[in-house]
């Protein structure tokens, strides 16, 4: 891959529920997609109550701080995550947030835009190679997979290609959700079984 897109460039994305050290900048999953929140108002002396409030692609941060210089940890915005913390309390995912309630700086701006697509690629990928019904396994990022025998992680999607940052190596490959693929299921790893070819009986 010459060019690596925003969603590349970061560390891979992580569950939301996540409780052990995450890198900084992961983006944050919500159901197995890109998450996002709204702004945590709690901490400023004076919050905007006049406009409308806009959701921000959650990412991992180890950057947000008191104003004493504590650290809280937790999930900031994409676009600026050292310092806009989000309210945890209630999440969406990206590509579900209207148009107009989206946070508009490049970073968060970037990501919505990946969401949308994977949420096209993944529904393809599923209901294509139905990987679920056939070996118990859904398609997310952030899933857990072998490669060619080498473990990684779905970071992406590229149409009916999955994005994978196999661990030790810092730049993403392309792979088929079937081809020399096995994933972590509930019960330990999954070969990916190829759909049958419809021609082979002819």
């Amino acid at each position: 891959m010459s060019t690596l897109s925003p969603m590349q460039r970061r560390p891979a994305p992580v569950d939301n529920g996540a409780k052990s050290a995450v890198p900084h900048g992961s983006p944050a999953l919500w159901g197995g997609e890109l998450a996002a929140l709204y702004r945590d108002a709690s901490f400023l002396r004076s919050p905007n109550t006049r406009t409308d409030k806009q959701a921000h692609v959650a990412v991992f941060s180890t950057g947000l701080t008191t104003r004493g210089g504590g650290s809280l940890g937790g999930l900031g915005a994409a676009c600026d995550p050292g310092r806009i913390m989000l309210n945890e309390d209630l999440y969406f995912e990206a590509c579900q947030v209207g148009k107009l309630a989206r946070c508009r700086r490049r970073a968060c701006q970037s990501l919505f835009a990946a969401a949308d697509r994977q949420r096209s690629d993944l529904e393809h990928i599923r209901s294509y190679y139905r990987l679920e019904q056939r070996i118990g396994v859904r398609v997310d990022l952030g899933l857990r997979i072998r490669h060619d025998g080498r473990p990684g992680t779905i970071i992406d999607t590229d149409g009916q290609y999955l994005v994978l940052r196999r661990d030790e190596e810092s730049y993403p490959v392309k792979a088929h959700a079937t081809s020399s693929m096995e994933y972590e299921g509930p019960d330990g790893w999954v070969p990916a079984v190829p759909l049958p070819d419809p021609y082979a009986a002819v």
